[in-house]
């Protein structure tokens, strides 16, 4: 394992107190490209588990290098074509809370969209005409609708790939947690963004429901997170990087039943005889919303600096 990289407190650097919250259980040769895909199953692999005792701030380290993520994350693909339609809900209510904050037909960019959809989505609605992505999985972006294929750029996040104070509105959902530098993220994006244009991120909450009952079982708790955050640390990253904090809020998550059990971190017998129940009665198709502990951020790019 002599090719893994330290990652330090995006929050403290060099300043940071860490605690091992839980040791790894890192095997790279359990690693692949559907290790690297989004939704799977709950798996139990990750790297050890830190926490800075200055902010809270939970990450990884060592990880693999940089250029192993890369070339893992090109190859994945989207194997969450089941859940689609109740994420773009979610999300959709989440840009509803800015709707009449941000500009008539604002200039949209998702980063790491995957297959699209929720650009799609945003173009069916008729919230605006202009939506550009951004993501490395080049398999998925064969699969985008022919409308928004030829606006995403088959690449990872970078500040110039776009010129500044371009976008109205920046999308990041689940993204942010699997960045190596979170930082550079959020300062690009402060970079893109036009005078009073916002950026939404959803990521996971280390002090959510699934925590609370799982533990380290809970699937945040895996191979492909960098950094997870709680409300605290999530605000104090984009304030560090001139950002004014709109909204923090947690977020409500409606999905089958069975996907619920199959996502939790139950015993795979307890799962079976659950999911065996829902199809006997009938429900396990039917939506349920659930804080399962996942957070949002709204964040405006204001004309001033937070003091």
């Amino acid at each position: 394992m002599g090719n893994m990289i330290d990652i330090i407190c995006a929050l403290c650097g060099e300043k940071q107190q860490i605690k091992t919250l839980y040791p790894s259980t890192f095997n790279e040769k359990m690693i692949s490209k559907s290790t690297y895909s989004a939704r799977r199953f709950p798996d139990k692999i990750h790297y050890r588990i830190v926490k800075c005792q200055n902010c809270s701030l939970v990450f990884s380290s060592p990880v693999l290098p940089p250029g192993k993520i890369s070339m893992l994350y090109k190859e994945s693909v989207c194997n969450y074509k089941e859940q689609i339609p109740y994420l773009i809900k979610t999300y959709l209510n989440i840009i509803k809370k800015i709707k009449s904050d941000i500009a008539e037909n604002p200039k949209v960019l998702e980063v790491g969209c995957g297959n699209g959809f929720f650009l799609k989505a945003l173009l069916d609605c008729g919230l605006t005409k202009e939506v550009f992505g951004v993501e490395p999985g080049s398999k998925m972006v064969l699969h985008a609708d022919e409308e928004v294929r030829s606006r995403i750029k088959v690449n990872f996040f970078k500040q110039n790939l776009f010129p500044k104070s371009t976008f109205d509105l920046i999308l990041c959902f689940h993204v942010l947690d699997h960045m190596i530098d979170p930082n550079e993220f959020i300062k690009g994006a402060f970079s893109l963004l036009k005078k009073n244009g916002y950026v939404v991120v959803v990521v996971h909450d280390t002090e959510g429901l699934s925590v609370k009952l799982f533990g380290e079982r809970s699937p945040i708790f895996d191979i492909e997170h960098i950094y997870l955050f709680n409300k605290k640390t999530l605000s104090e990253i984009f304030l560090k990087n001139k950002f004014k904090v709109v909204k923090i809020f947690n977020l409500v998550n409606n999905y089958p039943l069975n996907y619920w059990i199959q996502m939790s971190s139950f015993p795979l017998v307890v799962k079976r005889f659950a999911k065996s129940v829902t199809n006997i009665l009938g429900i396990g198709k039917i939506g349920f919303s659930i804080p399962a502990g996942n957070i949002g951020i709204i964040a405006k790019k204001a004309s001033f600096t937070n003091t």
